[in-house]
């Protein structure tokens, strides 16, 4: 049998290359198109900014002015408007009545006991001699315990004195070596109350009292606390109403146009009731006539722009004062001070701007009085004008600190 061995070598394909030669081939086509597809982009972006007109942004620092003035007002619960030619404001008034009652403490006693006794100094910073009748009182800062004069006295205008003083009432408590000391009966009197005061210098002391444990009460157990809780509750009063008017936040009131009154004020204990405390309950109505922040406002407007045609108010810097007339119990002193700016057209001035370079439009502004200075900003940096469209400017006005 004969044997048949195929040596022929394996033909190439040709075929193989040309495909290959294709790819290369494609892939350049592909490429120059992505990079002509980019290069179109690039002029269809060009155009659009070239046409787009972007945004414009003018800062303005107008020229300010400080005004200040003071008019003498008033306000009538009867008036329903600001009568602007008698300066009247209309008001109205807010009444509050609150119920209160505190315990006090008893500090008489049903035995005998002892007074404590000492010397204080006693002061007088004012350029005035004052006399004080004997058994004046002393309230002491710590413990508010009293002690009186044992005799009258008469404190040198700045100068001090030692003063001889008994406590009120019996008991250790009174027994101190250091306080500083007020004299109530002073209250009255404000030019005195604050300028007289006494004190516990070193080596002083006032010493001397003691007490038997069964509490009395006193006569002047019950006029301090009378006294005491009626301070107090006026106080608290007139605080809890301002509270509630400042939470509105839409009215003023003059600080000493408060008037209040108590419906009722009872003391649940006699002197000589051998009890450790007793107790006083009260209540009180407090009413304030008050107005209107924006009738105030109005009325302040209306004023400045008799003499400041054409002004505006900046914003932040109005102050308002509000004081009692010494000469004329109803009326009000208001003091106002404030910064003012013109008027500024914003038409008129984009009607002037639009469509300009950005070095014309400084120009243009700087012939404006009422403009300080300004900036001046294009969104779009190549082509340094402002936007034809007055829609498309922005304009807003800042003030210089």
């Amino acid at each position: 049998m004969t044997k048949i061995i195929d040596i022929i070598p394996p033909i190439k394909s040709k075929t193989n290359n040309v495909r290959v030669f294709k790819k290369d081939e494609e892939g350049k086509n592909s490429l120059l198109r992505v990079l002509a597809l980019i290069i179109i982009l690039i002029i269809i972006i060009l155009g659009i900014a070239f046409f787009w007109e972007g945004k414009g942004r003018i800062t303005i620092y107008p020229l300010t002015k400080n005004i200040e003035f003071e008019e003498i007002i008033y306000i009538s619960a009867k008036e329903t408007s600001i009568d602007f030619e008698n300066n009247i404001l209309p008001g109205e008034y807010f009444i509050e009545k609150l119920d209160f009652e505190e315990t006090f403490e008893a500090t008489g006693s049903d035995e005998t006991g002892a007074k404590a006794t000492g010397t204080i100094t006693v002061c007088n910073s004012r350029s005035l001699p004052l006399n004080l009748q004997k058994s004046t009182r002393f309230l002491s800062q710590e413990g508010n315990l009293i002690y009186t004069a044992e005799q009258a006295l008469t404190i040198p205008a700045k100068d001090c004195i030692e003063a001889a003083v008994i406590a009120e009432e019996a008991g250790e408590e009174y027994n101190i070596t250091s306080s500083t000391f007020s004299v109530p009966g002073l209250l009255k009197y404000p030019d005195w109350y604050s300028v007289i005061s006494g004190e516990l210098k070193e080596g002083q002391a006032l010493s001397g009292g003691s007490r038997s444990a069964i509490k009395v009460i006193t006569e002047k157990d019950i006029e301090k606390a009378e006294e005491t809780f009626k301070e107090a509750l006026i106080e608290k009063g007139k605080q809890s109403l301002k509270k509630n008017l400042d939470e509105v936040g839409a009215y003023v009131y003059e600080e000493n146009s408060f008037e209040q009154d108590f419906d009722k004020f009872i003391t649940l204990g006699t002197k000589g009731d051998k009890v450790d405390n007793f107790k006083i309950q009260a209540t009180i109505t407090t009413k304030v006539l008050v107005f209107r922040k924006s009738d105030v406002d109005k009325f302040i407007s209306s004023k400045i722009l008799l003499t400041e045609e054409n002004r505006e108010f900046v914003p932040n810097t109005i102050f308002k004062e509000f004081k009692k007339d010494e000469e004329n119990e109803d009326a009000l002193i208001l003091r106002v001070s404030a910064k003012t700016y013109p008027k500024i057209s914003e038409v008129l001035l984009l009607n002037d701007i639009k469509g300009l370079e950005i070095e014309d439009c400084k120009n243009i502004l700087k012939g404006f009085p009422e403009i300080k200075s300004a900036d001046i900003t294009a969104s779009l940096f190549w082509k340094n004008r402002l936007p034809n469209k007055k829609e498309n400017i922005d304009i807003e006005i800042e003030f210089e600190d």
